[in-house]
């Protein structure tokens, strides 16, 4: 009897070790981000004349997290984002007899990335579809406002007395406050488990910043004949959408093991069927639609088509086509271009970030012009499993002109779409 009791409390502790889970996990991840800004004036501004435009960048989180109970965890960790504070006006250019030849735009920013250390807590749901756990949390942050970025003066006038609504001068003063910041951010997201240790992760953050980290002033500012006193503030305000992966660390102290992340998976039976493999073909489309609040509107639809040359990498064409009602001269642009393309899947699960580059050449055109148009594009995104057949497609498309005029400037388009792929 004393034999089996000890047999039995023998294999329940080896299943239990081997199923066991340290409390303890790592996350790192990235994606990318638009920073807001605050603009103040003494008096309403002119629509569209001086303005603080919200502005993509990147945001990379580090954090480690301890399991507390079987949902909720203490999270701490360091995070940083591209955070860009500028101004924008625009005017028009008439000639003597007052008709419109043409607009102007002066577009500038000051980019810098503050350190952003946090701790918070994180709620984890139970495991869904055998695979999915949910997650959402807060966290309190200090941001360590210590880098001074460039710090942008600029004189800049454009006139017009002539017109009403055309006179334009100003004057800006750029200051990093050297102020640390306070701030909260909120997180909610997706995590797959690759494993009983590993994890990859989907994150929405959005961190709310209480402090003024950077300011832009206006020495002088003249619309019209109109003096005008304005203030734009970064405080490290920022939204973003990462993806990232997870590791379960390593703990060899018996007895200080919990419940594996989030439920157990108990069995070594690998239940994913395999997508992305060799010799599929794909083929699918991906688009959106942006309105803005000053009016117009920017749209843009993608397709492509590949096949699978090997497991996750595959290669094809692609075209892409914009429409934008934003600019006020030359409304509405067209454009048109494509392209080789190439895709690479970092695993072949139903949850699978990828990475697509191309390079597509067409034609933009306005009401007044028509010229060629190429420009390199990357498109890093997740797809996620709808059926056997049918994924959506989750990125960004990051846009980097190269004719008429190479720029280093990068567009930033976010993407959703639907793929369907078959042997």
């Amino acid at each position: 009897m004393k034999i089996a009791v000890r047999v039995v409390f023998l294999v329940v502790g080896i299943t239990t070790h081997g199923w066991a889970q340290s409390p303890w996990r790592i996350q790192g991840s990235l994606g990318p981000s638009v920073s807001f800004n605050k603009l103040s004036s003494d008096r309403p501004l002119p629509t569209n004349q001086f303005e603080a435009p919200n502005r993509f960048g990147a945001a990379f989180d580090l954090s480690l997290e301890r399991s507390l109970t079987s949902s909720f965890s203490l999270r701490m960790g360091i995070r940083t984002a591209n955070l860009k504070v500028g101004t924008r006006t625009s005017y028009f250019l008439r000639d003597s007899t007052g008709t419109v030849n043409g607009w102007g735009r002066n577009n500038g920013y000051t980019k810098f990335s503050p350190a952003n250390l946090n701790a918070g807590l994180t709620y984890n749901s139970r495991l869904l579809w055998r695979r999915f756990i949910l997650h959402g949390g807060a966290d309190a942050s200090y941001i360590v406002n210590r880098f001074d970025g460039y710090v942008r003066e600029r004189t800049a006038q454009k006139t017009d007395g002539h017109w009403p609504g055309d006179v334009y001068r100003y004057r800006l003063t750029s200051a990093h406050t050297r102020n640390d910041g306070l701030a909260l951010a909120l997180r909610a997201g997706v995590d797959y488990k690759l494993g009983q240790y590993r994890a990859l992760s989907l994150q929405l953050l959005y961190n709310q910043g209480f402090r003024d980290l950077f300011r832009i002033s206006t020495q002088e500012l003249e619309l019209n004949g109109v003096p005008y006193k304005a203030d734009v503030v970064s405080r490290g305000s920022f939204l973003s959408l990462q993806i990232g992966y997870k590791q379960g660390i390593s703990w060899n102290q018996s007895g200080n093991y919990l419940t594996p992340y989030n439920a157990p998976i108990q069995t070594r039976r690998n239940p994913h069927r395999p997508d992305f493999t060799h010799r599929t073909a794909l083929v699918g489309f991906s688009g959106v639609a942006i309105p803005y609040q000053t009016g117009g509107a920017f749209a843009n639809a993608a397709i492509r088509a590949g096949y699978f040359v090997t497991d996750r990498l595959l290669l094809g064409a692609t075209s892409f086509g914009a429409y934008s009602t934003i600019v006020p001269v030359d409304a509405p642009l067209r454009g048109w271009a494509v392209g080789p393309m190439a895709r690479y899947h970092i695993s072949t699960t139903a949850f699978s970030p990828f990475l697509e580059v191309s390079y597509l050449l067409g034609q933009e055109s306005g009401n007044s012009y028509r010229q060629g148009w190429q420009f390199i594009a990357a498109m890093p995104g997740v797809s996620i499993r709808l059926n056997r057949q049918l994924k959506a497609d989750l990125g960004m498309y990051l846009l980097r002109p190269t004719y008429p005029v190479a720029s280093k400037d990068v567009i930033s388009v976010p993407q959703l779409g639907l793929h369907y792929s078959w042997k």
